[in-house]
């Protein structure tokens, strides 16, 4: 084989790995609903369909044409080179040049270019290509199956048994993988995507674990005065009331305030026993999903329901705010008065707690500091998550200026709580 052959050889494989290069980093990251709107204003949704369902085999293959166009490509050079050396042996300076001239060929054959083509012309060049990796999937599919194979075998190693795929967990990611790109490109706000991934946990999320536990709710015995219900609505601002008989553990039925008003305009001989102005109270298990329990709530036209074990025995109240609150955060009303403030506790002139929902600009105002304020952001937990592009666990750090951010409380779907300390030796001198 002659040098010209292996410069064709080179210059084509080099050509097919950037192609195979850029497709092997769009496929698998592809932003599904940029190439839905592609696909639809061109008037092929069949082909969006198509490319959703075989992605990921196309995405195997281009990676298996990257390799085996690297082969050819880093091979042909090597033999061009050395014909071209005629078999001398390389000096150290040579050596360390055609590796750094090797290297920077393939950052941006491999690395560079395809980044760049995906970040801005990604849901285009997969629409136009997508004959080239559908044919290639086909003829590299021996190659391909390796993937299962080695899966396979690892899988039987480590004792994994093969469940089938749950299509409504993938659709959820999929789903917030949409959200999370539309974050990050301004379209929608932290507080939408706390809503929306608040929906999609309703079905896994059970009634017990968001009820009021017994020992905490505010009841009512039958035989209580009425100068003491006065008081006890007024000091607890409850608006229904669960009314106990003979012992906490029989709950007869559910004070309505609004049921009470009339009685205290009658003289007290006339007036109606708790137990009469008592309405009917529902029981829900506690082992109900949330979603399930907003479905009964609106189906029995109720706010309120007592949650039972499997024995029947209550072992706590829930109400639709509660439900709500799973969806919306955090619901503060005139009762609420603990949580009224602007979520900022200032423990010393360097640390205070806050919560995730406090905003950056009353945290600046209020304590001092210099965190950065920009328009995809509002709160101090959307800053946190906007600079680590993620949700972080309790106990990860991030520091932006001289504030060092601890994540005190989190889960999956919001940051709770945060703790702020400012470094003693950068705190802004007063003018």
């Amino acid at each position: 084989m002659g040098p010209t052959l292996f410069v064709w050889l080179a210059t084509c494989s080099w050509l097919v790995l950037i192609l195979s290069s850029i497709a092997a980093t769009i496929l698998p990251d592809m932003l599904w609903h940029d190439l839905e709107e592609y696909c639809e204003k061109r008037d092929r949704p069949r082909l969006f369909s198509t490319i959703h369902e075989h992605h990921e085999i196309a995405a195997l293959a281009a990676q298996a044409l990257q390799v085996l166009s690297l082969a050819i490509f880093l091979i042909s050079t090597q033999a061009w080179l050395l014909g071209f050396r005629q078999g001398s042996l390389l000096d150290t300076f040579t050596f360390i040049g055609d590796v750094a001239g090797v290297t920077l060929v393939l950052m941006v054959t491999m690395v560079w270019l395809p980044w760049a083509v995906a970040e801005h012309f990604g849901p285009p060049f997969i629409y136009y290509t997508w004959p080239i990796w559908s044919t290639v999937s086909i003829i590299l599919y021996p190659v391909t199956y390796g993937v299962d194979f080695l899966g396979g075998v690892m899988k039987r190693a480590a004792g994994i048994v093969d469940e089938p795929p749950d299509e409504e967990e993938e659709f959820e990611e999929e789903i917030r993988t949409i959200v999370t790109e539309a974050i990050r490109e301004g379209h929608i706000e932290e507080d939408a995507r706390e809503m929306i991934e608040g929906v999609m946990d309703l079905d896994d999320t059970e009634t017990v674990s968001i009820m009021t536990p017994r020992s905490e709710i505010d009841s009512l015995a039958a035989t209580t005065p009425w100068w003491e219900i006065v008081e006890f609505i007024s000091k607890t601002g409850r608006t229904r009331i669960p009314i106990w008989d003979g012992s906490r553990d029989n709950f007869a039925g559910l004070l309505y305030v609004k049921d009470l008003l009339p009685e205290l305009a009658r003289p007290e001989s006339t007036r109606k026993s708790l137990l009469d102005l008592a309405r009917p109270v529902i029981h829900v298990p506690q082992s109900m999903t949330v979603s399930e329990l907003l479905k009964y709530f609106l189906r029995k036209r109720t706010h309120l329901a007592l949650v039972v074990d499997e024995y029947h025995a209550v072992t706590g109240l829930v109400t639709i705010e509660d439900v709500l609150e799973e969806i919306v955060g955090e619901i503060v009303d005139e009762h609420d008065i603990d949580e009224a403030d602007n979520g900022i506790i200032q423990i010393s002139d360097e640390e205070a707690d806050v919560t995730g929902k406090a905003h950056v600009e009353d945290i600046n105002e209020i304590l001092g500091m210099e965190l950065p304020e920009e328009d995809d952001y509002d709160t101090i937990g959307g800053l946190v998550i906007h600079e680590m592009k993620r949700i972080p666990k309790p106990g990860e750090q991030l520091q932006v200026g001289d504030v060092s951010i601890q994540v005190v409380a989190s889960d999956r779907r919001r940051i709770h709580q945060l703790r702020l300390i400012r470094s003693k030796q950068n705190k802004a001198q007063p003018a």
